[in-house]
């Protein structure tokens, strides 16, 4: 009788993760920092079956964990864009005039940008807004109706 070889080593399901997943996330955001953006060779070189391995990028951990990539280096976009926006130096002179000159529309996209961006995806980070809800001219929202009955 032949033998088959086991695609699950370590026996991962809904609870248990497979060891093989922080290898293989390893070994992709290293190439992926050398420029290679190969998650189907990190897979194999992580032990994964072929199969399994051409499938990777659909797996739950790995969407989990490229998306909060994404939003990680979004995230410190927008704050690079708030810092040149604090730091923007107003040295644009008219040649004709002399005066100083600041295009105001591109700096207000910029900050309006990175303002969304870092209050969304900065949240627990410090860049966090705060919302009071009041009612109709600033008074104090109707008090919900709830009956508690204790018998």
């Amino acid at each position: 009788m032949e033998e088959t070889k086991k695609t699950n080593p370590n026996g991962a399901n809904n609870t248990t993760s497979d060891p093989r997943e922080q290898i293989m996330w390893d070994i992709y955001v290293t190439k992926l920092a050398g420029g290679i953006d190969n998650a189907y060779a990190s897979a194999k070189e992580a032990g994964y079956e072929d199969s399994t391995s051409r499938q990777i990028t659909v797996r739950c951990w790995f969407l989990e964990r490229k998306e909060h990539l994404v939003r990680k280096e979004m995230l410190s976009t927008a704050e690079k864009v708030l810092k040149k926006a604090i730091e923007y130096k107003t040295d644009k002179v008219d040649a004709e005039t002399g005066e100083i000159k600041v295009n105001t529309s591109l700096l207000s996209i910029q900050v309006g940008v990175a303002t969304t961006i870092a209050t969304t995806l900065g949240k627990n980070k410090g860049y966090s807004t705060r919302t009071e809800l009041t009612g109709a001219e600033g008074k104090d929202l109707p008090a919900p109706i709830i009956s508690l009955i204790r018998e």
